[in-house]
């Protein structure tokens, strides 16, 4: 050892700096701690894990969740640099697995080393989400009718399909407890119950915006909570009088109505082939729909005028023609009777 050389004041050993040499340091510290057991809470329902902040939707598998743990496990002193990890697992039940753990790397420029076994415990419960699910637990109910008529079965499966998409948006948002707890039909139409009055408003704007109509909204007081009112809301959502399809007297004239948006609705005029829009109060009578319409073949056209035949019966009768349509022998039509008056739809 050169005389002039610094060296350490507590080795004895070379030092750079004159201070105490990193083999020194490095011994002094304690660079390395580990836990040695990690709990993790899942839902056995949905798989969803609780940590600090509550219930998070999580689709991770359980090897994954487990190596993130065994880091977590693991407190690396600051001045540690390039550490390198090496996890090993070790599924021990249902409930329990061990990581065992190496860790390498640099402290004060002299190579460490350590290692550990962590114990991962499983515990499992129900989240807030399936405990209000299985629960029955709701907030408010959207009650789906139309006016005057009852609601079709076609207009009953489409809300179905509006509310859970709702619900996957929302829940996709991180509105967890926004659910359909479950779905009732009944004789006028369709009951959706819902876990939180945010999806109750969804789903009823989202019907109404789709298929036409409007919606109320009947609050219920229930109790108080940490001297909060509670309520229960009622989404009253009433379809339009008409739906798709449908046959009407408007305006002096028939129209088959093409759909219904607000409070409007848009009609063919059967007399001229032209769209229209009316407001939805404008005076009208309901004939039919065109569904139900009598099926007939066209047998011949004499000017004016068509002559229609029944397949099953063999009954001809003839109607005026329709001039915006192009109506060939041989074509099959759809007839509706609005008394003595004979609809081509």
């Amino acid at each position: 050892m050169d005389l002039q050389e610094a060296i350490c004041p507590k080795c004895g050993g070379p030092s750079q700096t004159g201070d105490i040499c990193g083999k020194c340091r490095a011994s002094d510290i304690d660079w390395f701690s580990c836990d040695g057991r990690v709990k993790m809470v899942r839902c056995p329902s949905c798989n969803s894990m609780r940590d600090k902040s509550g219930w998070n939707d999580c689709e991770r598998t359980r090897e994954d969740l487990e190596y993130e743990a065994a880091l977590s496990a693991i407190h690396l002193f600051q001045d540690i640099r390039k550490p390198e990890v090496s996890i090993k697992l070790d599924e021990n039940s249902k409930n329990r697995s061990f990581a065992h753990v190496s860790v390498t790397g640099t402290l004060y420029g002299q190579k460490v080393e350590a290692a550990c076994t962590v114990e991962i415990l499983w515990q499992y419960d129900s989240c807030d989400r399936c405990s209000r699910y299985h629960g029955n637990y709701w907030q408010g109910v959207v009650q789906l009718r139309a006016e005057g008529r009852k609601a079709t079965p076609e207009e009953q499966e489409r809300a179905k399909r509006i509310a859970y998409q709702a619900e996957e948006e929302l829940q996709l948002q991180g509105d967890r407890l926004s659910f359909v707890t479950r779905m009732e039909e009944g004789r006028e139409g369709l009951d959706i119950i819902v876990g939180t009055q945010t999806l109750g408003e969804q789903i009823s704007r989202d019907i109404t915006r789709k298929m036409g109509g409007r919606y109320s909204l009947h609050p219920t007081l229930i109790g108080e909570k940490e001297g909060k009112k509670l309520y229960r809301i009622t989404y009253a959502v009433r379809l339009p009088r008409y739906t798709k399809g449908d046959v009407i007297y408007i305006r002096n004239t028939y129209g088959e109505i093409l759909g219904a948006e607000g409070k409007t609705i848009n009609y063919l005029d059967l007399a001229s082939g032209i769209p229209r829009t009316v407001p939805e109060s404008t005076e009208s009578r309901y004939i039919g729909s065109v569904k139900d319409g009598t099926p007939m073949l066209v047998v011949y056209q004499d000017g004016e005028t068509l002559g229609l035949m029944d397949e099953v019966t063999g009954k001809t009768e003839e109607v005026p023609v329709q001039s915006w349509r192009n109506i060939t022998s041989g074509e099959c039509v759809h007839i509706i009777r609005d008394d003595d008056r004979v609809l081509v739809v």
